[in-house]
């Protein structure tokens, strides 16, 4: 496999910037391992590493996914505003504007939020499970590409799945989440609420013919050419954001996958102590006592 040295040539700060083909000098098309300076992985890209089968079997359940969400506004490259509450009053609660909704959703599992107090399914999964399952040949060869292109910063994550009640991962992997975009061309953003020094691996799956949806990372001015079949492991806490998407057909279709450990679940308890927890629970309590369990 081609080793690269990824030197970051400046520290611009990105955010919702939106990436065209003269943020980078370079655009990788193969196997690759992007290192920085020091030594650690920035990316690394293999190519044709997830047969038709695997992909053909997620997109079945996929191809009907379309989920609509005002949360993403950093990753579409848009303020938020202020959300109305039903007394009339503003929230400090931030969505998009009304009509910017993008198709995104997750999958899988996720730690206590405010709204829901607790650790919990997310609505998908709980509500498909048969079809939960025909996911899980794609994350368990994800999972296991991770392994063995990226072993050092596998067992880090490792490391933390094994503090995590297994009820919140998926299937025999160490993710315990999925997001999935359609057709969502993402502003230059870094991912929050994944595993701080962790590495998020995505994958395509195409249907009809588009053009463009280069993923850069304009800091370093490299990319990446993720086609289907292909996965990338890369830092998400670097900038990063893909080129338009132009479609040829008029079913073009770009669904994205990521795969990855949302770092709060390691404080979580099993799903009945979770519910425990939360029926006990009173005003102004903390969502999380970090530390040892």
């Amino acid at each position: 496999m081609r080793q690269v040295l990824a030197k970051r040539l400046n520290d611009q700060d990105w955010s919702k910037q939106f990436v065209d083909d003269s943020h980078y000098d370079v655009c990788y098309n193969e196997d690759v391992i992007a290192r920085r300076e020091d030594g650690s992985i920035l990316m690394v890209l293999l190519k044709n590493v997830i047969s038709r089968e695997i992909n053909g079997a997620a997109w079945s359940v996929l191809n009907k996914y379309n989920p609509k969400t005002e949360n993403r506004s950093v990753a579409s490259g848009i303020d938020a505003v202020p959300r109305k509450k039903t007394d009339g009053t503003m929230s400090s609660v931030t969505r998009v504007p009304k009509g910017w909704e993008v198709t995104s959703g997750v999958i899988g599992y996720f730690e206590r939020t405010l709204r829901i107090p607790y650790a919990h399914a997310c609505a998908w999964n709980e509500q498909n499970p048969d079809k939960f399952q025909r996911l899980l040949p794609l994350v368990e060869r994800v999972n296991k590409l991770f392994k063995q292109h990226c072993p050092e910063k596998w067992r880090f994550q490792k490391s933390f799945v094994d503090k995590t009640p297994p009820e919140y991962l998926i299937g025999d992997s160490v993710f315990t989440t999925l997001t999935v975009n359609k057709n969502f061309r993402t502003s230059c953003h870094k991912d929050a609420g994944d595993l701080e020094g962790g590495i998020s691996c995505m994958s395509v799956i195409r249907k009809g013919a588009y053009k463009g949806a280069i993923l850069a990372l304009p800091n370093y001015r490299i990319a990446a050419d993720v086609q289907m079949g292909d996965l990338i492991m890369f830092d998400p806490h670097e900038f990063h954001g893909n080129t338009q998407i132009i479609p040829v057909t008029p079913d073009a279709v770009r669904c994205s996958i990521v795969f990855y450990y949302r770092e709060m679940m390691q404080y979580c308890l099993p799903p009945a102590l979770e519910l425990k927890r939360v029926q006990n629970r009173k005003a102004g309590d903390p969502l999380f006592d970090k530390g040892p369990k």
